[in-house]
C-alpha cells in the first residue's frame, strides 16, 4: 500500500521587532535573520512530521514464502509443496493464504487456500514439463469480502520427467 503525502509551505508573515540595531556580519537585521530562521525550522517540522507519519503509516508488516520438497519427480509422482505467510496490512480483516500451480508457461489455477498461517498440498505429476507453484496473500476486503492480492511470492519450479 502506498500512501501519499502533500506538503504546503507557506512563508511567514513579517512580525515586527524592536531589535532592529542588531546586524548580521552579511548586514542583514536580525528580524530578518530571525524570519529565516524561524521559516527553515517550520519547514523543517512539517518535513519531519510528514516523514515519521509515512514512516508509520508504512510500517505494516507481512511475509510469504513457498517451497517444494524436491525440484525434480518422476511423471505422475507426488509434488509437495508448502506455504507460510501473514500480514497486517489490512487490519482486522479476514486474510487467506493460497498456493496457485502453472504448468509449461500456461496460466495460473489455484490449488488451495486456508487462513493466514501454514498451507500444504500434495500434486499429482501428470503432465510433463515444468510445473511452478506460488504462494499468495489474499485480503478479504469489505462487507462482501472483495479478493485483494496482498502479496505474491516467486514461483519455485519442480522438473517432471
Amino acid at each position: 500500500m502506498s500512501i501519499g503525502a502533500e506538503l504546503v509551505v507557506r512563508p511567514m508573515q513579517s512580525v515586527p521587532c524592536a531589535c532592529t540595531a542588531y546586524h548580521s556580519s552579511q548586514g542583514e537585521t536580525l528580524p530578518s535573520t530571525a524570519r529565516r530562521l524561524g521559516a527553515t525550522l517550520a519547514a523543517t517540522a512539517v518535513l519531519t512530521g510528514g516523514l515519521v507519519a509515512g514512516a508509520t503509516a508504512a510500517s505494516a508488516k507481512s511475509n510469504l514464502a513457498v517451497g517444494v520438497r524436491s525440484h525434480s519427480v518422476a511423471h505422475y509422482g507426488s509434488i509437495q509443496v508448502t506455504a507460510a505467510g501473514a500480514t497486517d496490512d489490512f487490519g482486522g480483516a479476514p486474510i487467506q493464504l493460497c498456493i496457485d500451480e502453472r504448468v509449461n508457461g500456461g496460466g495460473w489455477t489455484q490449488l488451495s487456500c486456508a487462513s493466514a498461517g501454514h498451507l500444504a498440498v500434495t500434486v499429482k505429476a501428470t503432465r510433463r514439463g515444468t510445473a511452478e507453484f506460488r504462494a499468495q496473500l489474499i485480503g478479504l476486503v469489505g462487507s462482501h469480502h472483495r479478493r485483494t492480492v496482498d502479496r505474491t511470492s516467486a514461483p519455485v519450479s519442480v522438473h517432471v520427467r
